[in-house]
């Protein structure tokens, strides 16, 4: 029930993210708008997970999973309502970075409530079961969002997946029970405040660099970027002393200095990097290069969170066979392999160069798949139990961190009329990315 329930929860949210992406440009001509604005519809969403994941993490052990999933899911209807019934590019971001505050309830307190319901010995196999709920739920999504896109328009699939979400929302009021969780703790929030400082404002310099990059009669690094550089590292040095303070921090410092805390973050946010950045310009590859419309686009991207739906319980079961290691490096060669196939795909136009795409989705999603429940699990596993929440908030706030680094970069890399070159040299980046995930995954520690 649990496992059904968490499908429809993730429907929306994994749906609208594929659809939102693959019809930027629909959109952003209905609103008056370019593709590079309402690319901040993808981006504030993200930036926002990135901020308050941890933070929802850390209020579900206070107060209790089930409480913020539900709260979560309220919000996240009414947000979807509200993004339908946007009037310009300004109101669809802003709705959109409103969702992007109850998104960031849902899956760290989703995933914690997989993890209660296994037990500590199955933490694998629970993130297994949850990304193949988290990544199967969007592939059926995308077959109905996609031909409803075309027939209806972009509105209609925000009103469709509001009702879907409700449905959810529903089903966790009636149906979740609630987990243990520390009372009389309260949250850090001088502690929260510094890190999301942080986090928001390394990103947007990050944003900003990319689009000074994008807009040849700007400066590259201009005042903005100056400025966001030493405030973000202000607030890292502000978090670092709080945190050192503080009788009940928000995040222990001593669990960076475990191997198998930090590395394992550092490949899925690498990995993350090469399997978002990738997608974000495989789109207009298939627009530009190709022709294809939305419609088919979004058709032709089910390869990818299909694959990664279908391998995730396999990535759940072989930590229990042979080691965390294992699954995470050889995801990592999939993701290797994966934009070199897309590489491939640049030069040509035709039924070879869709197969070489093809080949690409499947491998990137069968990375994600197989690597991602190891490294979860590695990651709280290393965390004291009361921390899960934040562990699996921590895990989710550095891979949104890869992602809105990945699309940025590789964006900026293609550009607006790329030619054959830009793309390939842009998908060699996203290979590299995912060498460094390699490079994370093998110095984990033995016999993990």
């Amino acid at each position: 029930m649990l496992l059904a329930l968490l499908f429809l929860a993730v429907t929306a949210f994994g749906s609208l993210m594929t659809l939102v992406t693959v019809s930027l440009g629909d959109i952003a001509d209905d609103l008056g708008s370019s593709r590079a604005t309402m690319t901040w519809a993808i981006t504030g969403l993200m930036l926002t997970m990135a901020v308050l994941t941890p933070i929802a993490g850390t209020l579900g052990d206070l107060y209790g999973h089930r409480r913020l999933l539900v709260i979560g899911l309220a919000g996240g209807t009414v947000t979807i309502v509200m993004c339908g019934l946007a009037w310009n590019a300004a109101s669809l971001i802003g709705f959109r970075v409103l969702f992007g505050c109850f998104a960031a309830c849902v899956n760290p307190n989703a995933l914690a409530l997989m993890m209660h319901a296994y037990g500590s010995e199955r933490r694998a196999t629970a993130v297994g079961w949850f990304q193949f709920a988290a990544t199967g739920a969007p592939t059926i999504g995308i077959l109905a969002g996609g031909p409803l896109f075309d027939a209806f328009g972009w509105r209609s699939v925000f009103f469709v997946f509001a009702a879907v979400s409700a449905l959810a929302f529903a089903g966790a009021l009636r149906s979740v029970r609630s987990t243990p969780h520390q009372a009389g703790r309260r949250l850090d929030l001088p502690g929260a405040a510094s890190l999301g400082a942080a986090v928001l404002v390394g990103l947007l310099t990050l944003t900003q660099f990319a689009t000074n990059a994008r807009e040849a009669d700007r400066t590259l690094v201009d005042v903005p970027v100056i400025a966001g550089v030493v405030v973000t590292v202000v607030a890292i040095a502000l978090f670092i002393r709080i945190e050192r303070r503080s009788s009940a921090p928000m995040l222990r410092l001593d669990y960076f200095a475990r191997r198998n805390f930090t590395l394992p973050m550092v490949s899925g946010a690498a990995m993350q990097f090469a399997y978002m950045g990738g997608f974000v310009i495989t789109a207009p590859l298939l627009e530009d290069r190709y022709g294809w419309t939305v419609g088919a686009i979004a058709l032709l991207m089910l390869p990818r969170p299909g694959t990664f739906s279908l391998s995730s319980p396999l990535g759940g079961w072989l930590p229990q066979r042979i080691g965390m290691r294992l699954p995470m490096a050889i995801g990592a060669v999939a993701m290797i392999l994966a934009m070199l196939s897309f590489a491939a795909a640049s030069p040509l136009t035709g039924p070879p160069g869709i197969a070489w795409i093809v080949a690409g989705l499947v491998l990137t999603g069968f990375a994600a798949g197989v690597s991602q429940p190891a490294a979860i699990a590695l990651t709280v596993d290393s965390v004291d139990p009361a921390d899960v929440g934040l562990a699996n908030g921590m895990n989710q706030q550095v891979a949104f961190i890869g992602i809105v680094a990945g699309v940025q970069t590789m964006n900026v890399l293609v550009g607006d009329n790329a030619t054959v070159g830009q793309f390939v040299s842009t998908y060699f980046v996203g290979a590299t990315a995912a060498v460094i995930s390699l490079i994370a995954a093998l110095a984990v520690r033995r016999g993990t």
